[in-house]
């Protein structure tokens, strides 16, 4: 019994991970392809954006309790690059309702085809925490993933900023 217990310990040790945190939100658009991963955002259930059919640029929406995320791929100009969408993004972004001016957000570029802006924003109670991941596909695409999550703790600011410093939009 002992060498069994050491055995599957070694075993465990060595090829086992201890991570124990839930799965990374992974989710893949066909149309532009790509694929987008969240480390500390929950797997959950993406369905077409209610307001798709007046604006297609509105593609996914999901929410699962406190986490939400909805996708977004406007048109780019010809030839758009990562970088130039995330810029124009951020140009527009502070103009949003409930959204501070780029100023005041944590900017970061986590690869040449991923960046992310982030910040928090007071919401009644509770503080909604907040991330725009952005990116561009094909030359023809500006992505936007914007995830949300209320939090009603301080404790909360630091992990959710920390996730997502390894988020990742890459074209499929």
């Amino acid at each position: 019994m002992t060498r069994a217990f050491l055995a599957w310990s070694t075993v465990l040790i060595l090829f086992g991970s201890f991570n124990c945190r839930a799965d990374d939100f992974v989710f893949e658009v066909q149309s532009p392809k790509f694929k987008v991963t969240l480390p500390n955002m929950p797997p959950m259930k993406m369905e077409a954006h209610p307001m798709q059919a007046s604006q297609p640029h509105l593609r996914f929406l999901g929410s699962d309790g406190p986490y939400s995320i909805s996708v977004i791929t406007p048109a780019a100009a010809a030839g758009m690059t990562a970088l130039e969408c995330a810029v124009s993004t951020l140009r527009t972004l502070g103009a949003r309702a409930g959204v501070p001016p780029p100023a005041q957000m944590h900017k970061t570029r986590v690869n040449d085809n991923t960046f992310v802006a982030m910040y928090a924003a007071p919401l009644g109670g509770v503080v909604r925490l907040n991330a725009h991941v952005l990116s561009a596909v094909g030359g023809t695409h500006c992505i936007e993933v914007h995830a949300s999550m209320l939090s009603t703790s301080e404790d909360d600011m630091a992990p959710w900023f920390e996730g997502f410093t390894t988020a990742n939009i890459e074209p499929n």
